[in-house]
């Protein structure tokens, strides 16, 4: 949707210096806007306090009114990623309390088995979309030529063509499924 005004933004890696400049070139071949911030983001996931977590999400996304925002979903789209986990729970929590202006907000909808298979779309995804071609060989471009990831790494074969997604226009209906999650999201 190269019509959209996006605002892209991670709650890790600002002091990176692989990583931060690569995603600075992301947002400039995209045309977006975006924010990098500098929670620990290391091999071991050690848990941070869910309160800096929405503390830093709140910095990067209040104060602003937003169409749709994606995020997350509450177990991370794969086993296990306990920043994706935080983030989706501290996006969730600042949107019902109001914290975050938006009508619609989706998380992502994907599942590894365990990491018995590489992540696909939930089966109870709310939405499904098949990314045409074109936009699907741009978004593993962006992957391999931009990040650096080889073809035939984990990242690059984790580069879905199918996009899935749970959709939510009210905190109402937010609030429903989070008692289906439980203290997940």
């Amino acid at each position: 949707h190269p019509e959209f005004d996006w605002r892209i933004v991670t709650l890790c890696r600002a002091s990176d210096s692989d990583r931060a400049p690569k995603f600075r070139q992301v947002l400039h071949v995209l045309r977006a806007e975006g924010e990098m911030a500098d929670l620990e983001d290391g091999p071991d996931q050690i848990p941070l306090p869910i309160e800096l977590a929405r503390v830093t999400v709140g910095e990067l996304l209040v104060g602003r009114s937003y169409d749709l925002v994606l995020t997350h979903g509450p177990d991370g789209e794969y086993t296990r990623h306990r920043r994706h986990e935080q983030c989706c729970r501290s996006v969730v929590e600042l949107w019902l309390s109001g914290g975050i202006g938006t009508e619609r907000l989706w998380l992502f909808a994907y599942e590894d088995g365990g990491r018995t298979h590489l992540p696909r779309v939930r089966a109870d995804a709310d939405r499904r979309d098949m990314l045409t071609e074109s936009v699907w060989l741009e978004k593993r471009r962006l992957i391999t030529d931009v990040y650096g990831y080889k073809a035939d790494s984990w990242e690059a074969m984790t580069t879905p063509r199918e996009e899935g997604f749970w959709c939510f226009d009210s905190v109402q209906a937010m609030a429903k499924r989070r008692a289906f999650w439980g203290q997940q999201a």
